[in-house]
């Protein structure tokens, strides 16, 4: 079997019981508590490494997985940080630099805690854009502007050309949103990731964790089908259909 790893992506980690106040849009990324601790819990019991994005690519023998943040959440520091920190494991954490010290997000005063404490901190773009909509300048001032050894893409649409830009402003690591595997050898501007959604269940989180065979095949399966309705669909088809969805959903778990 080649050699590969997992790098995760989670978004907010919100106390059970806060949930039921969570809008339904932001519903699929906001982790409880109990949950992400399970995660970590299972993290930490492996053999393999917490290594930082930014240095995914220098990591040649693969023992190792990542674990990474999007957004800045207020969460990622006044649950995340401390679960991580008591457990002994380090992540990166991708920020909106426009959205920091704003209601719900993460202060600079943080972050510096965080990154004395061995933390990584990347971008997630200058102002959480629809990367699609952008023309090359709009893309270099979202991540020429807000600079750091590595970024991740944000709301999941990548327009073509990004990679190229990324390397001139000097990135050595581009996080995507793609479901697979980091081998290494692999493009460091294209590494894909594996959502720590609500309701996974903590096998499955540990499967890909450990690289166990046959561990993503249902994500990847699960990615294709939306992708195929996202790519017939279009940016605001696919929002509009999306929003009653989870309506739905939510509403048959209550």
């Amino acid at each position: 079997m080649r050699t590969r790893a997992a790098v995760f992506v989670f978004h907010d980690v919100v106390p059970a019981m806060r949930l039921a106040a969570v809008p339904v849009t932001h519903r699929p990324y906001a982790l409880p508590c109990e949950d992400f601790r399970a995660f970590l819990l299972a993290a930490s019991a492996s053999v393999r490494r917490p290594v930082p994005a930014g240095h995914v690519p220098e990591e040649l023998g693969g023992l190792f997985y990542s674990l990474t943040f999007d957004d800045g959440h207020a969460s990622n520091y006044t649950e995340a940080f401390p679960a991580l920190m008591e457990l002994g494991l380090r992540a990166t954490f991708f920020v909106v630099s426009t959205l920091v010290g704003a209601p719900g997000h993460v202060e600079w005063s943080q972050l510096r805690e965080m990154v004395a404490a061995g933390m990584e901190i990347g971008s997630h773009s200058l102002t959480h854009p629809f990367l699609d909509r952008l023309d090359p300048a709009g893309l270099e001032r979202e991540f020429g502007e807000s600079k750091v050894r590595a970024a991740s893409l944000p709301r999941g649409w990548a327009p073509a050309g990004l990679e190229g830009i990324l390397r001139r402003l000097g990135y050595r690591v581009f996080c995507t949103s793609r479901v697979g595997w980091w081998h290494p050898g692999d493009a460091p501007l294209a590494v894909p990731r594996v959502a720590a959604h609500p309701g996974m269940p903590i096998e499955d989180f540990a499967a890909i964790l450990n690289a166990e065979p046959r561990a993503l095949w249902r994500l990847q399966m699960e990615q294709a089908a939306k992708d195929a309705v996202k790519a017939c669909l279009g940016r605001r088809g696919w929002a509009a259909l999306r929003t009653p969805l989870l309506r739905l959903l939510y509403a048959r778990e209550t």
